[in-house]
């Protein structure tokens, strides 16, 4: 393409943005109840979708909060075993065996079981416990979620808790045990969990594989061979536990596909509405937009007009909805304290927006192709 085809291109373009600004300038002065009755309805929409999404998100992530929070390179689990919050005891013996497909890695026993809780004032209740080797705390001590204090009915520096009978004290909390559980997590020292929990002697409920000196690139090879060699076993990167912890908790509840759902139907409303609204501005101003044609206006600035119009609904439904859906999370924290707004809740809304845009333009130009031929002849 040569310098002057690039420079009347751009002046073309040019013309376009200028019909398409002065036109659509007209609308907002003398249009504007309709417009932003339309603004209103999709920007509902568009937040609604985006905030399921943001449940939907955040609910598959606390599916998995217990592995990720130990972040295990692997996990050594009973075959058959799909999710971290319900396993099944284990030999701790295994440690010494793996440990020959599994050089220079340190393998902590993991358990997990559901103890009462009784806090400082007298509030009864369960925790999820989970007993963690070389957590950092003594026999004592327990951890939790920042969100859960509140359920525990606990304060920083309260004594007089108890876990399962045993005397316990809040050693620090953390944000990355949000749980949708009806009991919230405690983390403690593995024996002293163990011992709670009732476990039997020499068992855990999993083992935690860490490698200090970094993921060996053969690690899925290695975990086949320990399935293969030890076929009551069943042995899971830690992504793949996280995966499967998450995924149990999606399909056996089926919450994660009703939320999804509701995202998806929001979308399609937002899509709708978006649609409609366009169509109906096409409807309106059928005799100016046939008047713009006898006047010498070309189809593409005809488009360009549409185009603004979409864009200026999307781009404020967009706006709005990344303006609220971050207060919405933090108004629901104290009864939805996993949820969160994340970068592929934020991919999602433009993404839907975009497709919003491009079907309300193609729907626009459908309606245009509807005039009759010799309308511009009866402006």
């Amino acid at each position: 393409m040569t310098r002057a085809q690039v420079q009347s291109r751009w002046q073309k373009w040019r013309e376009d943005f200028d019909v398409a600004a002065l036109v659509f300038g007209a609308v907002l002065r003398f249009d504007g109840r309709s417009l932003w009755f339309s603004i209103a309805a999709c920007a509902i929409a568009a937040t609604v979708a985006t905030f399921q999404f943001a449940v939907f998100t955040s609910f598959l992530a606390a599916g998995a909060a217990g592995p990720r929070f130990i972040a295990a390179d692997a996990w050594i689990v009973e075959r058959g075993i799909e999710c971290f919050d319900f396993p099944t005891p284990i030999a701790e013996g295994y440690r010494g065996a793996l440990l020959a497909e599994l050089p220079g890695a340190r393998i902590d026993r993991i358990v997990i079981g559901y103890a009462g809780w009784l806090s400082p004032t007298g509030g009864r209740g369960n925790v999820a416990l989970i007993g963690v080797d070389d957590s950092g705390l003594t026999p004592r001590e327990f951890r939790a979620d920042r969100s859960d204090l509140g359920r525990l009915d606990l304060k920083a520096g309260q004594t007089g808790a108890s876990i399962g009978g045993v005397s316990v004290e809040l050693a620090g909390v953390t944000r990355a045990l949000a749980t949708f559980l009806g009991a919230p997590y405690a983390v403690m020292d593995y024996e002293a969990a163990h011992g709670i929990l009732g476990y039997p002697t020499d068992n855990a409920a999993m083992l935690a594989v860490h490698f200090p000196d970094g993921v060996p690139p053969d690690l899925n090879e290695r975990l086949a061979r320990i399935e293969e060699r030890f076929p009551e076993l069943g042995a899971r990167t830690g992504a793949q536990f996280e995966a499967s912890s998450s995924a149990y908790w999606q399909n056996k509840t089926g919450a994660g596909a009703a939320i999804l759902l509701a995202a998806a139907l929001a979308s399609l409303l937002m899509g709708l509405l978006l649609v409609n609204s366009v169509g109906r501005f096409v409807q309106r101003r059928q005799s100016d937009i046939i008047s713009m044609l006898g006047h010498g206006a070309s189809p593409a600035q005809i488009r360009a007009v549409l185009l603004a119009m979409a864009g200026f609904l999307v781009a404020a439904s967009l706006g709005v909805a990344l303006l609220l859906v971050p207060l919405f999370v933090q108004v629901a924290h104290p009864l939805l304290p996993w949820v969160h707004f994340s970068f592929a809740d934020l991919v999602f809304v433009i993404v839907v927006s975009a497709l919003c845009l491009m079907a309300s333009v193609i729907a626009a130009s459908r309606e245009l192709g509807r005039f009759p031929a010799d309308a511009i002849f009866r402006s």
